[in-house]
């Protein structure tokens, strides 16, 4: 029978400063947050959250939005961040990153992080829905890689971009871009791609499609391609099990947004309580009992050797806070 550990606290999280952000994109699931009044939260209540995140020991923090460079006070954010002696990276759509974000960046210890791209500029501007996007992100990628940041390239599947992450790749190495990773994210029937989800979504057969390419991206181009969610590894043929990161959500890892709330994936709806009500150790020990306690997933799954969490909880839309994985029956 598998098991879940149970932390005190996760070891990372990703913290959504800001919910706001100047892109488009026709998957962002952001919208399916509830938040009624979007808008920056004041750099008062960002601060008070850190300090709650610091209180309960996590390691790592992912600097997180909407966008985080949007944050007018992005700058105090990573001060304040880097005094409280966190692992900080971050997560960004790359479109406001310039000479002084990396130098700042640098400055407070940040040396990793993962930017957006979703395809070649009439693919990625596509997606994006704003003219201008992929120079800028082009450009922002460049600059981590010139100040010696570690990047990898973050790439949301969709009907669109689907058949073409082997050409992105070489694109991009043949342009000067010298990235070393890309993970490829699955579509979720969140926000905007939740609208249309009948004709947005992805077949089983549409995710096997991925693995050879990412197979010819590692081999042909030495970039380390990988599919950075989870999926289901009993339906998966077993060379291809390696190029799964999978999923800690609820053990090592979880999600907070700019209001405190604490959910265990970035993506699934819901909330396990504010951590400015309630300590971040109390949340992540008592609310998540069930979760680990894999009573929720199929018998099959607790059992399996091959054990995957159930696949991904945020591919299936009516399961709530989590489920198991879409194409497991």
């Amino acid at each position: 029978m598998n098991e879940l550990v149970t932390l005190k606290s996760p070891l990372s999280v990703n913290f959504e400063v800001t919910p706001l952000c100047d892109l488009s994109c026709r998957f962002c699931f952001n919208e399916e947050m509830g938040y009624d009044d979007k808008k920056h939260p004041p750099i008062g209540q960002v601060i008070s959250i850190l300090k709650e995140i610091v209180r309960a020991e996590v390691f790592e923090i992912r600097l997180f939005g909407g966008e985080f460079f949007v944050y007018p006070q992005w700058r105090e954010v990573i001060e304040a961040a880097d005094s409280m002696d966190f692992f900080l990276s971050f997560v960004s759509n790359g479109t406001h990153i310039n000479k002084e974000v990396v130098q700042k960046m640098k400055q407070h210890r940040i040396k990793n992080g993962a930017i957006s791209l979703h395809g070649t500029k009439l693919i990625h501007e596509n997606i994006t829905q704003v003219q201008g996007s992929f120079e800028s992100v082009l450009r922002g990628i460049r600059l981590c890689l010139d100040g010696g940041l570690n990047i990898s390239i973050l790439y949301t599947l969709t009907r669109e971009n689907l058949s073409f992450i082997f050409e992105t790749c070489k694109w991009l190495k043949e342009n000067g871009v010298d990235i070393n990773e890309i993970n490829i994210s699955r579509l979720t029937p969140y926000g905007k791609a939740k609208s249309d989800w009948e004709n947005n979504k992805l077949s089983f057969n549409d995710y096997l499609s991925i693995f050879p390419q990412m197979e010819r991206v590692r081999e042909e181009l030495d970039i380390l391609a990988s599919l950075g969610d989870a999926f289901p590894l009993c339906l998966l043929p077993k060379k291809y099990h390696e190029f799964v990161v999978g999923c800690w959500q609820g053990t090592g890892f979880g999600h907070i947004d700019h209001m405190g709330n604490v959910r265990s994936c970035s993506i699934a709806k819901g909330s396990y309580g504010n951590i400015l009500e309630t300590p971040l150790t109390e949340i992540w020990t008592k609310k998540l009992v069930h979760f680990r306690s894999l009573k929720w997933l199929p018998k099959k799954c607790r059992n399996c050797d091959d054990f995957c969490g159930g696949g991904c909880s945020a591919s299936r839309y009516e399961g709530g806070m989590y489920a198991p994985d879409e194409f497991i029956a």
